[in-house]
């Protein structure tokens, strides 16, 4: 049996999922969707922005953990769109924004860390390196992607793509070699 703050999490993305606005849904009308009394809702979440947050906590985008390079990113991150367009059009729309940003900043940095981490010359730099050049990354993708779903009216894979038409996984390389030259030439 699932969990009451999980039934609830689903009646949340279900209902923005059909257009209503998270503005538009009440306690009362997740706590009759869910058949519990709004005392339950109230043990569990402080408020609706609270059970948004679960969500977004349990939220995952299918096949992200396979991707390989930033091109195959931005693919898999325009399909979770498009197949939760509502929802996220919805979320976008509200005070709860910032949500879907975080979503995403996490989302990208454990991808780019991951690819940083399959470049051969990764293994000269440090930890914290690879994690500073996977944090520049993901907070610039996450926010060009986040600004690209809140003010595109018609939005395609290419209309995202082309606003990363400077940055490729060749950026990321030259960034890794960057850090190695600057410590070489810092030892001279």
């Amino acid at each position: 049996m699932i969990k009451t703050e999980y039934r609830l999490a689903n009646a949340l993305k279900e209902l923005m999922s059909q257009d209503k606005s998270l503005d538009d849904i009440s306690v009362t009308l997740l706590t009759k969707k869910c058949k519990i009394n709004r005392q339950t809702f109230y043990y569990h979440f402080h408020d609706i922005y609270d059970l948004l947050t679960l969500v977004f906590l349990n939220e995952e985008i299918p096949h992200i953990k396979e991707v390989k390079d930033l091109n195959q990113l931005l693919e898999i991150i325009f399909s979770y769109y498009k197949e939760n367009s509502r929802f996220l059009d919805g979320v976008i729309q509200s005070a709860c924004k910032d949500l879907l940003s975080e979503f995403l900043f996490n989302n990208c940095y454990q991808t780019i860390f991951r690819i940083v981490n399959l470049h051969n010359d990764s293994k000269q730099i440090t930890l914290s390196e690879r994690k500073t050049i996977a944090r520049l990354y993901a907070a610039g993708f996450s926010y060009t992607i986040a600004f690209y779903f809140q003010n595109s009216k018609r939005k395609t894979l290419e209309g995202l793509k082309n606003n990363f038409l400077l940055i490729n996984d060749n950026s990321l390389q030259n960034s890794i070699k960057n850090i190695i030259n600057a410590r070489k030439n810092n030892g001279k």
